[in-house]
Formats: structure tokens, C-alpha cells, sequence
């Protein structure tokens, strides 16, 4: 089974709201087998619209990447993102093997 990668790119514009979605969405994520990689370190922009926050998050599967997002655990957290709190691009990418 191949595993997959949550790769997201935002830009936070409220970040006091922002941290009540990553308070939840951080220990969600762990708790269910996921490996954070990136999480808001440092980041360069080499090409298009600049952002402020990246994401990688590593999962054993597609298939559990993509129920993790429609999880009741990760809704919860989702509830505080909106347009005037983050812009956001999420995907999910199989690795290569």
C-alpha cells in the first residue's frame, strides 16, 4: 500500500483563530496514525501566490488520508477555518512507492 501525503498551502489571516483549528486538528491527526512533516516552519515561495503556512502531514494510505478529513475528530476543528480566518488549498498526493 502506497502512502500518502496531505499537502496544503494557506494563507492564515487570523491567527488567534487559526490556533483554535490547529489545537484540534494537530492532536486529531496524531492520534489517528498521522505524521506531521510540516506544520508552519520557515517557508521559501519560489513560484505563484506567496503564502504564509504549508502542510504536509504523511498517511499509510490514500484511503485514510481522505476519511481522516470527513472524520468527525477533524470537523471539529474545522468549524473555526472560514474565508476572513484562512485561505486554503488542501490535496492529497499518493506517493511515488
Amino acid at each position: 500500500m502506497k502512502k500518502a501525503y496531505w499537502v496544503g498551502v494557506v494563507n492564515v489571516k487570523n491567527y488567534d483563530e487559526y490556533k483554535k483549528y490547529a489545537d484540534i486538528a494537530g492532536p486529531a491527526l496524531l492520534a489517528a496514525g498521522a505524521k506531521i512533516l510540516s506544520r508552519g516552519g520557515r517557508i521559501k515561495n519560489l513560484e505563484g501566490e506567496e503564502m504564509n503556512r504549508v502542510v504536509v502531514i504523511e498517511f499509510p494510505s490514500m484511503q485514510q488520508a481522505e476519511s481522516f478529513y470527513h472524520s468527525d475528530e477533524y470537523r471539529k476543528g474545522l468549524k473555526y477555518l472560514n474565508s476572513e480566518v484562512a485561505d486554503r488549498f488542501l490535496n492529497i498526493a499518493e506517493a511515488v512507492d
